[in-house]
């Protein structure tokens, strides 16, 4: 009897952009890809974004201080292994997102969409105040913040992604308190992370707009967190996905 080749999977997409295949079945992937172009140029897309975290994560390594060798070993090391979960995450949203992917406009989730889009509206306009705490005291900023939505958790770092940090705020969000992140790009536009505890029951990816702004609203098993702001649809998507890499509880080995 012939051998059939076991179909393609979407984990069979992800080992061929990280190069994790055998000959053979790599072979029958790239058989795939030749009879499926939209496949074929997705994983040329995370095959680039791979090679651009990579690059930018390698800079950022050697402009850190290295005052001995275990240090800057350890310093090295800390930088790649993020810029491997980091790609690996945008690669479960690219290739394994596929199904992730919000079909459209869908109903808001009624109280914290709401805030989340209150909220930035109402600072993301501000000039002398636009947050409570700067960037300069991001490790402040993240220990009240942990403390207060009682939840640890990370500042995300967003300069792959073109972003810098502005500050951080908390907010009052019902009977729970709810903090706001800031970031900022080189044009000035603004974005935030809405961030509250709990998941509303709901871990669904969704896509939301208003007349001004749109978001991208998901959960786990910490937080609910809104992504805010005006940028296209496709570059929201990107950073959303560094996003989850980054809230991700259990780090991707490496």
């Amino acid at each position: 009897m012939d051998h059939q080749p076991k179909p393609i999977s979407e984990n069979d997409l992800v080992g061929y952009v990280d190069n994790a295949l055998t000959r053979e079945r790599r072979a029958e992937v790239q058989t795939y890809l030749n009879d499926h172009p939209e496949a074929a140029q997705q994983v040329a897309a995370d095959q680039a974004i791979v090679a651009d975290l990579r690059r930018a994560f390698d800079g950022l390594a050697k402009q850190i201080p290295t005052p001995d060798l275990t240090s800057a070993a350890s310093v090295r090391s800390r930088y790649l292994a993020m810029a491997a979960s980091l790609a690996a995450a945008l690669l479960l949203g690219g290739v394994l997102g596929w199904g992730l992917k919000p079909a459209g406009t869908s109903a808001p989730a009624p109280t914290f969409i709401a805030d989340a889009f209150a909220a930035h509206r109402t600072f993301v306009v501000e000039a002398a105040h636009p947050v409570e705490v700067h960037a300069e005291n991001k490790g402040h900023l993240a220990t009240w913040l942990s403390n207060r939505l009682e939840r640890p958790f990370v500042i995300p770092d967003l300069r792959m992604a073109g972003l810098k940090l502005i500050g951080g705020r908390l907010l009052p969000s019902g009977d729970l308190p709810a903090a706001q992140l800031m970031y900022e790009d080189t044009t000035g536009a603004r974005i935030t992370l809405y961030l509250r505890r709990g998941t509303e029951d709901d871990p669904s990816f969704r896509f939301v707009q208003s007349e001004t702004d749109q978001a991208f609203y998901w959960s786990d098993t910490t937080f609910g967190y809104a992504l805010t702001g005006n940028l296209t649809r496709e570059r929201m998507l990107d950073i959303a996905h560094l996003l989850q890499g980054q809230f991700a509880p259990d780090p991707i080995p490496l």
